[in-house]
This record gives C-alpha cells, structure tokens and sequence, in this order.
C-alpha cells in the first residue's frame, strides 16, 4: 500500500461509501508503516458516521480487534469523530 492508494481509497469511502475502500482503510491501520496508519485513521475519521458503522462490523466480523481500535486512537482524540467504542459498537459522542 502507498499514500496515494490510501488517499484515494479515503476519497472513495467518504464520498460514495464504497465499502470495499473503507475495508482497506481498515486494513491500512495494520500496516507496518506509521505513516499508512496515520493516513488511514485519518481518512476513516473523516467520514464521520459511516466509518463508525464499518468499524463496529470489522471488530464484530474479527476483522479488527477492540484493542487495536483503542491502540488506534479512535477513543483519545478530542477532535475525533469516532468515540465512545462500547462492547464493540460505536456511539456518536451526543449519546454517550
């Protein structure tokens, strides 16, 4: 994976909720690389709500796993869109 498939697999979940884009981005967070990492939380976090919704169903489909979701940051950022993870469903931050 490079910085422009990333970005642009970003660009596609966040305009047109493709999930096979999004499921990279998921996918990207597990990279070896810091900066696909970061990229790829980045993109996911900007898609607000849908992102939420892809990532419940990753940790629910074993996918992801609840501690690389809090590993990720999802949870510590202020400015994130994506918090309160709660037994493996995500809450907008209102409903918390």
């Amino acid at each position: 994976m490079d910085a422009s498939y990333i970005s642009l697999c970003g660009m596609v979940w966040s305009q047109f909720g493709e999930e096979d884009a999004g499921l990279e981005l998921i996918r990207a967070l597990g990279s070896p690389e810091q900066e696909m990492r970061v990229l790829a939380r980045a993109m996911l976090d900007q898609a607000g709500e849908g992102s939420k919704e892809l990532m419940g169903r990753a940790l629910a489909q074993q996918e992801m796993w609840l501690t690389q979701a809090f590993l990720y940051g999802f949870e510590s950022d202020p400015d994130s869109r994506m918090k309160n993870l709660h037994a493996g469903i995500w809450f907008p931050a209102a409903s918390a």
